[in-house]
């Protein structure tokens, strides 16, 4: 895992999440940490600098990275890896899709997951991401579940983009849930502000990329693994693939999968609607795992993510 040196603008303060009632038209919306189209993660970051950046222009420091439209059922379980390169540029989905309208300072770089409590280099201390989620249309009742897989910090001196994730469990019926992580550049080991050269705005018509990507965090000195990729399915069209653990590991857990869809207007699609994709997952073995997917219905560009987890033999 990557470490974070010479943050001296960041303070250890400790990680509160809260829950917000939002969308009082319906009782079954609720999110953590949220804002405006996930900002609410970058803002929560920026509270905590000191001085504060709490309400700095989207883009100044922090830019959230967001996730599609992820269908869960009742009384389900879930976790989501997010990666900081859903905004790099031709990244997938883009941009644009994390934005959903809203004024920015343009800057793309935004390799690194925000971190808190990490103002020394001791390997032992906590280190805790930015993260939100809110639930859209149908039933979902969710409440946070602590994260059990890997998270990478990236680099922006060596181009690498950070990665974390979240998890939920459904304690109501059907419905879709989206997740954002907030990213930031932090370029030199210091903290960078982006050049106000250039005012954008995000476009919710913009069309949506997705393209397949590995979300993998190894951790080698510790012996383990969270394995993540995602994969564009088409209609009537089954693809396949096989994933290993990292010489030295074996696979732990069950192998899981979520389906994600991008609608073009950001919102979140309606349960009955949602996109039907047939996903078979098999052990392989000690250390790997196959997973075949097909798409049988979809109104909207649909991604699965398919995650296993490795640790010492």
């Amino acid at each position: 895992m990557t470490r974070i040196r010479n943050r001296a603008a960041l303070t250890a303060i400790p990680l509160a999440v809260a829950a917000l009632a939002v969308g009082a038209a319906s009782s079954s919306a609720n999110s953590t940490q949220w804002g405006d189209n996930g900002s609410g993660t970058c803002n929560a970051w920026q509270s905590i600098l000191n001085p504060s950046q709490s309400g700095t222009e989207l883009g100044t420091y922090c830019m959230q990275s967001v996730t599609g439209w992820i269908s869960i059922g009742g009384g389900a379980s879930q976790s989501q890896a997010i990666s900081c390169s859903n905004n790099a540029p031709g990244g997938s989905p883009g941009l644009s899709w994390s934005l959903d309208g809203q004024a920015y300072v343009n800057n793309p770089q935004w390799y690194e997951v925000a971190l808190q409590n990490t103002t020394t280099d001791d390997p032992g201390s906590a280190k805790y991401p930015f993260i939100g989620w809110q639930t859209g249309d149908g039933d979902a009742d969710l409440s946070s579940e602590s994260w059990d897989g890997l998270g990478s910090a990236g680099n922006a001196s060596t181009g690498s983009y950070g990665s974390w994730g979240a998890s939920v469990t459904n304690w109501g019926g059907s419905g879709q849930w989206q997740t954002a992580l907030a990213c930031i550049n932090l370029g030199g080991g210091g903290l960078s502000q982006s050049a106000r050269v250039h005012r954008g705005a995000g476009s919710s018509i913009a069309p949506v990329r997705i393209a397949d990507k590995k979300i993998d965090t190894i951790d080698k000195a510790k012996g383990r693994a969270f394995l993540a990729r995602e994969y564009v399915v088409k209609k009537n069209v089954t693809r396949a693939d096989t994933r290993s653990c990292p010489a030295g590991m074996v696979r732990r857990g069950n192998l899981a999968y979520t389906v994600q869809e991008f609608p073009a207007d950001n919102k979140a699609p309606k349960w009955k609607n949602r996109s039907l994709v047939d996903v078979k997952m098999t052990p392989k073995g000690k250390n790997a795992g196959s997973v075949k997917m097909t798409l049988k219905r979809a109104k909207n560009p649909t991604v699965v993510q398919f995650q296993m987890r490795c640790g010492k033999r």
